[in-house]
């Protein structure tokens, strides 16, 4: 009976050994899985950080640039077709950020740039409200240029927006009178985030704005 007994325990203990080398296999496998799968996501975190600092620092210097009052298009230009690259808005003609009032930072429009390189408009905004376009050239001595107009969102190019002016005004301040409004198109917002908005537009013209503040 002890002979039968001392065998039994000797079976267990190879039991249980045989097991416990299997388990010491199986776990030293997984260090290996996971310590992979931390270092990938980890990699893609420092991408998506390492692309959000260079979206945010090629922003400052295009708004650097705009401010120092440069009048080169090519320059402006290469630091649009960058940022174009990081839009984290790719549906930018129906995005909510689109809608609020705008203040102008840079634009190549010939009309827009007569009132500000002689001195006469102070802030130039452009309001975005549901479908009503709302252009505005404050005159610094009072009185100002507005017009009005209607945007439809193109159906096939998600940054396109159309637009057509249906009215405008003109105040002196004095004395303000209503004049035929001209013209319609498109505009691309070939980038927009909550800080900065960039339109390239039918007539070949840039326009940068940013958020005005209250």
């Amino acid at each position: 009976m002890l002979s039968l007994a001392r065998k039994m325990l000797y079976m267990y203990a190879t039991i249980l050994s045989l097991s416990s080398l299997r388990l010491s296999s199986a776990f030293s496998a997984q260090p290996t899985f996971v310590l992979d799968s931390f270092q990938s996501i980890f990699g893609m975190k420092k991408q998506v950080d390492e692309s959000e600092e260079k979206r945010r620092n090629l922003c400052q210097v295009l708004l650097d640039t705009c401010r120092a009052g440069t009048k080169d298009r090519e320059l402006i230009e290469g630091l649009i077709s960058e940022l174009e690259l990081l839009n984290p808005t790719p549906s930018s003609a129906t995005s909510t950020l689109l809608q609020k009032e705008w203040l102008l930072e840079w634009t190549t429009e010939k009309e827009i740039n007569f009132f500000s390189d002689f001195g006469i408009s102070g802030d130039i905004t452009q309001t975005i409200s549901g479908n009503v376009l709302g252009n505005i050239i404050d005159f610094k001595n009072g009185g100002g240029l507005s017009v009005v107009g209607e945007l439809r969102p193109d159906e096939a190019l998600p940054l396109r927006t159309n637009f057509q002016f249906k009215s405008a005004s003109i105040d002196f301040g004095f004395a303000k009178f209503e004049i035929p409004p001209v013209g319609e198109g498109w505009f691309d917002t070939v980038y927009l985030d909550e800080g900065i908005r960039i339109d390239t537009n039918s007539r070949n013209d840039i326009l940068i704005c940013t958020p005005k503040q209250a």
